[in-house]
């Protein structure tokens, strides 16, 4: 993929990802625990791992977060968005390009999804200085993998849809 059709498509998922994620903070989730969301933004992150190379995806989620932070939770949950995403980025990165073929994308995106909570709540450990809060972890790993498999399931679709119509191959 040339350089301007590299940077078109990197603008492309940073928009949607943020649109997603702006989204799904005005959809109601019928769960009566806080904290816990479907994650569709990810669907974007597992694009960007399948077709883009780390840095790109790392610059991504790093966008999204900084924009969504600031458009609508403040910068204090800035610290929570960036250390659950990039975490979990880097995990599916990982899991994706050095351990392909052991999981598919629904595995990867569940990971991803145990990751971010766990690093959530390691954070806010950490600021609250309390660990009662790990008590809470077991209901959001919980959360995590019911989620992580709906947006594996969406994304693992898109990407065979993505390769099919070759969007992005060089002659495109």
């Amino acid at each position: 993929m040339n350089k301007n059709k590299k940077i078109a498509v990197i603008i492309i998922l940073v928009c949607n990802a943020i649109l997603i994620s702006l989204l799904e903070l005005i959809i109601p989730i019928p769960i009566p625990v806080p904290g816990v969301k479907l994650g569709l933004a990810n669907i974007i992150t597992l694009i960007a791992i399948v077709f883009l190379d780390l840095k790109d995806v790392l610059a991504i989620v790093l966008l999204r977060c900084l924009v969504v932070a600031t458009l609508s939770k403040g910068l204090m949950m800035l610290l929570f968005s960036i250390s659950g995403g990039i975490s979990s980025a880097l995990v599916m990165w990982l899991l994706y390009k050095k351990m392909f073929g052991l999981f598919s994308i629904k595995g990867i995106s569940i990971a991803g999804a145990v990751v971010h909570n766990t690093v959530q709540i390691i954070i806010a450990s950490y600021i609250l200085k309390e660990p009662i809060v790990f008590y809470y972890l077991p209901i959001l790993l919980i959360s995590a993998i019911v989620t992580g498999l709906i947006t594996g399931s969406i994304s693992d679709l898109t990407i065979k849809e993505i390769r099919k119509r070759e969007i992005f191959s060089d002659s495109v």
